[in-house]
C-alpha cells in the first residue's frame, strides 16, 4: 500500500511525563493524543494536522524516551526512532517543575546525532517563579528555549509562529476526500498488525501484551488509486467497574473513532467467536449508520474450526447482523488482504448509493403484495409513496396510512426486503414514517423531499 505524501513533519520528544502529550493536544486546539499520570501513557506514534498563519503542517506525539530493556521498551523506542529521523523539526519537551534531569541531556544528545533542528520547550511554567528555573535548561546546547504551559496555553502562540518560520516552504497539494476505517476488536486480535501491513510500515506497536494500543492512531494509505485514513483503536474487554482511568479514555477514543469513520471493520480471530464487547462495537457503528464489515484473522492456522461452524457462532452471537459481509484472512502474511479491502470498498459505495424512486416504489409494492403488514389491532399498513432522503447512511421516507401501525416485525421485513432487491450489504438502512399528505399535496412533498436520481 502507497502512503499519501505528508505535510512537512513536526516531532514532540522527551523523557516520560514531562508534558509532551498535553503538548501535542494544545497545539492541535483539541484532545487528540491520551493524557495521564502515568508514566509511558504513550506508546504508539499519535499523528496530528495543524494550520497555523497559512501554513500547515503534520505533529507527532511520541513516547518517552527510555532506556530500553523489555522487548515492548524497545518496541517503544523503534516508534520513536521512527517518528524523528523523517521530521523537519523537533521539539524536546521538559519539565519546568522536575528541574533538569539527566534523561534530559540524553534526549538532548540523541537528537543532536541526528543531526536536527530542535527547539527546547520548557512545559509546565504556570507563573513568574517558574521563568526563572526554566533558565537551567540552556545547558542542553539550543539556541531557541521557550517557556510554555500546555495546561494553561500560555506561550504556545509564540512556540508555533516560530515552529511554522523554521519549516520547509512547500506547496500544498489539495487531496481528494478519503474514507475513513476504523479498526476495532479485542485486544491482540491483530488490529496493530494489519494496519502495519496496510501502511507498509511499523507504525503501530505490536507486542504479545494485551492492550499495548492504548489510544487512537490514525494514518493515511492509498489502495487501488483511493486515498483512505486509517484508525487503529485500542480494545476493551473488561467491565465497566474494573477499568482504569487510562482504559476508560482509550475506550471513549474507541467509540470517537467509530463515530468519524465510513466504515467499521470488526476484527475477531479463528479461534475465538465475538463477544458482548464486539456486539456492542457493532450494534453502536450501525446505530451511527457506518457501514459494517467483519474481517476474522489467522484464518491460515490450522485448527478444528470450520468455515460453516464460525457462521454458526457469528449468527448466534451477533443476531441483528446477518447482513454483515464476512472476509476471512492473514494480517501477518497479507493472505486475502485485497479481498478485505475489496470489500471494505464494496460496502463504502453502497452505503453511498442512491436509488431511483420509480425501482424504490416498484419494491416495497411487491413487498406489501407479497407479505401485507398488520398491527396488532389487525389494521393494516399501506405505504403509499417513498422516497430517499439520504445516503451515507441510507434513509427511505415512507409516507402511509398511518405511522404507529408498522410494528418492530414489520420494518425489519420491509428493510430485508430493500435489502434483497437493492443490495446495500454491510450498510444500516433507516425508514423515516410519515403519514400520508392531504391527496392536494402529495406531489409538493414528493419534490422537496426526493434525492436526484442516478
Amino acid at each position: 500500500m502507497e502512503n499519501i505524501p505528508s505535510l512537512p513533519l513536526v516531532a514532540i520528544v522527551g523523557r516520560p511525563n514531562v508534558g509532551k502529550s498535553q503538548l501535542f493536544n494544545r497545539l492541535l486546539g483539541k484532545r487528540v493524543a491520551l493524557v495521564d499520570s502515568e508514566a509511558g501513557t504513550t506508546r504508539d506514534r499519535i499523528y496530528g494536522e495543524i494550520g497555523w498563519e497559512g501554513t500547515r503542517f503534520q505533529l507527532v506525539d511520541t513516547g518517552g524516551l527510555i532506556a530500553a530493556s523489555t522487548a515492548l521498551e524497545k518496541g517503544m523506542m523503534k516508534q520513536l526512532s521512527a517518528a524523528v529521523q523523517p521530521a523537519d523539526l523537533c521539539l524536546l519537551a521538559v519539565d519546568a517543575l522536575s528541574g533538569l534531569h539527566p534523561a534530559d541531556f540524553e534526549a538532548a544528545d540523541y537528537l543532536r546525532r541526528l543531526g536536527k533542528e530542535v527547539l527546547v520547550v520548557v512545559n509546565k511554567v504556570d507563573n513568574e517563579n517558574l521563568l526563572v528555573a526554566a533558565a537551567e535548561f540552556s545547558r542542553l546546547g539550543f539556541k531557541k528555549m521557550f517557556s510554555v504551559s500546555a495546561l494553561h496555553g500560555l506561550g504556545i502562540g509564540e512556540l508555533l509562529e516560530t515552529i511554522v518560520s523554521r519549516l520547509p516552504k512547500l506547496e500544498v497539494l489539495s487531496s481528494p476526500p478519503r474514507a475513513v476505517i476504523a479498526v476495532v476488536g479485542r485486544p491482540n486480535v491483530g488490529k496493530s498488525t494489519l494496519a502495519n501491513r496496510l501502511l507498509g510500515e511499523e507504525r503501530v506497536l505490536v507486542d504479545s501484551e494485551p492492550g499495548t494500543t492504548r489510544d487512537a492512531v490514525t494514518a493515511a494509505f492509498t489502495w487501488s488509486g483511493r486515498p483512505y485514513l486509517l484508525i487503529d483503536t485500542a480494545g476493551a474487554v473488561r467491565k465497566p467497574s474494573s477499568r482504569s482511568a487510562v482504559e476508560r479514555y482509550s475506550l471513549n477514543r474507541t467509540h470517537g473513532g467509530i463515530a468519524r469513520a465510513d466504515l467499521v471493520l470488526l476484527l475477531l480471530e479463528k479461534f475465538h467467536p465475538p463477544t458482548r464487547a464486539d456486539a456492542a462495537i457493532i450494534h453502536q457503528a450501525l446505530e451511527l449508520g457506518k457501514g459494517c464489515v467483519i474481517g476474522v484473522n489467522k484464518w491460515d492456522l490450522p485448527g478444528d474450526v470450520s468455515l460453516r461452524q464460525y457462521r454458526q457462532q457469528l449468527r448466534d452471537l451477533l443476531p441483528y447482523a446477518g447482513f454483515l459481509p464476512l472476509v476471512l484472512f492473514s494480517a501477518l502474511t497479507g493472505k486475502d488482504l485485497d479481498r478485505l479491502l475489496q470489500t471494505c470498498e464494496y460496502v463504502i459505495a453502497q452505503r453511498e448509493r442512491k436509488i431511483q424512486t420509480p425501482v424504490l416504489n416498484k419494491v416495497l409494492q411487491v413487498a406489501q403484495k407479497q407479505t401485507p403488514i398488520s398491527a396488532k389491532d389487525g389494521k393494516r399498513l399501506k405505504i403509499l409513496y417513498a422516497v430517499q432522503t439520504g445516503a451515507s447512511p441510507p434513509v427511505f421516507r415512507l409516507f402511509v396510512n398511518h405511522p404507529r401501525l408498522l410494528p418492530a416485525a414489520g420494518r425489519g421485513y420491509l428493510t430485508n426486503q430493500l435489502r434483497r432487491a437493492l443490495g446495500f450489504e454491510g450498510v444500516p438502512i433507516k425508514l423515516d414514517l410519515r403519514p400520508a399528505p392531504p391527496a392536494g399535496n402529495k406531489q409538493s412533498v414528493v419534490k422537496a423531499t426526493e434525492v436526484p436520481r442516478i
